[in-house]
């Protein structure tokens, strides 16, 4: 931070402590700035910090802010959240990818009527105020389908080497949090055009979280996922596969810019600046919150290993395979 912006922040504070300014005579608010609103929850993880991925605009294109928790959210007790939990004990592979289940269970995919959507209900319900919820956007959203690039190279069920995820209409019905769509996930309209933008963070450590898009039919019971080291992919609903890993949520929501009623700037950092949030109709929001901003640390371009690795193993065994074959002519040769 220069002299001249820690000076201009430095006011800011000062006018804010004194006298807690109305939404309209503050700076903008700009995408990439974190909001502050929620009740934070250490059990769970939830700091009540909100990323703005849209400063103008909802996604839905209306006007208002589109924001992301900055942080990833567990379970009340910590623990890990599924986006369904499954009747059977179904773990999906190449081999088998759960298409027997998914022909008997229509719709186990989708984001409406999962344990992912009943959980986001409680927990806007157990850590907002009613103002706060109020002010959160019912969205009403369809999903176009979208090939995001994967490894590149053709696996069982990718074989263009793409991850594919299907259109879903209305899939957002008037929820107020909600996970992202694969399409949103790697917008780079709202920063999340690199790997590295798409880390998060659980206590401070790299974890993986759901996305709302259902992958094509190839792998019937997978969704939309980012990995901890940011690609976005996809992973059976129930988290049981041959790569296992924590799975959390990382909620959306798009926020009116008329039912602000104040914002109070608490620091500035890598040119985003930090903003308690009061909201008309409540109290005023004097929570404390964390302002040590997630530092995931230099990102491993691990797609781009797997990428070389994919392509490297087969020469080395077609290399493998001709020099064993040379070995074997040298040897013919010599018996003669």
């Amino acid at each position: 931070m220069n002299w001249k912006r820690a000076i201009a922040l430095l006011l800011l504070l000062l006018i804010a402590a004194a006298h807690p300014v109305s939404a309209e005579e503050t700076p903008a608010i700009r995408s990439g700035d974190v909001l502050c609103f929620g009740e934070p929850d250490e059990a769970c993880g939830f700091e009540g910090r909100w990323l703005v991925l849209d400063s103008g605009h909802t996604s839905m294109g209306t006007e208002g802010l589109f924001l992301l928790s900055l942080d990833l959210i567990g379970g009340d007790g910590g623990e890990p959240l599924l986006f369904r939990e499954l009747e059977e004990d179904v773990s999906v592979s190449f081999s088998d990818r759960g298409e027997r289940y998914a022909a008997a269970h229509p719709g186990v995919t989708a984001w409406q009527g999962s344990d992912l959507q009943r959980w986001c209900g409680r927990f806007l319900a157990e850590h907002f105020t009613e103002a706060e919820q109020e002010a959160l956007l019912p969205t009403y959203k369809s999903d176009a389908g979208i090939a995001i690039p994967g490894f590149g190279v053709a696996l069982p069920g990718a074989a263009g080497g793409t991850v594919d995820f299907d259109p879903a209409a209305d899939i957002l019905n008037g929820d107020r949090l909600f996970p992202l769509s694969a399409e949103e996930a790697v917008q780079e309209a709202y920063g999340l055009g690199e790997n590295a933008a798409r880390v998060a963070l659980y206590r401070g450590a790299a974890a993986g979280y759901w996305l709302r898009s259902p992958h094509i039919d190839t792998f019937p019971l997978d969704v939309g996922f980012v990995f901890s080291f940011g690609a976005v992919m996809d992973y059976p609903v129930n988290a049981k596969s041959m790569f296992s890993m924590e799975t959390y949520a990382r909620p959306a929501c798009n926020l009116s810019r008329g039912s602000i009623s104040g914002l109070e700037p608490l620091t500035e950092a890598d040119g985003r600046t930090v903003w308690r949030v009061s909201f008309q109709d409540g109290e005023p929001n004097r929570r404390p919150y964390n302002l040590a901003l997630p530092d995931p640390g230099n990102v491993p371009d691990v797609v781009g290993f797997i990428q070389i690795a994919l392509v490297a193993v087969p020469l080395l065994l077609i290399l493998l395979v001709l020099l064993i074959l040379w070995r074997i002519v040298r040897r013919v040769r010599k018996g003669r």
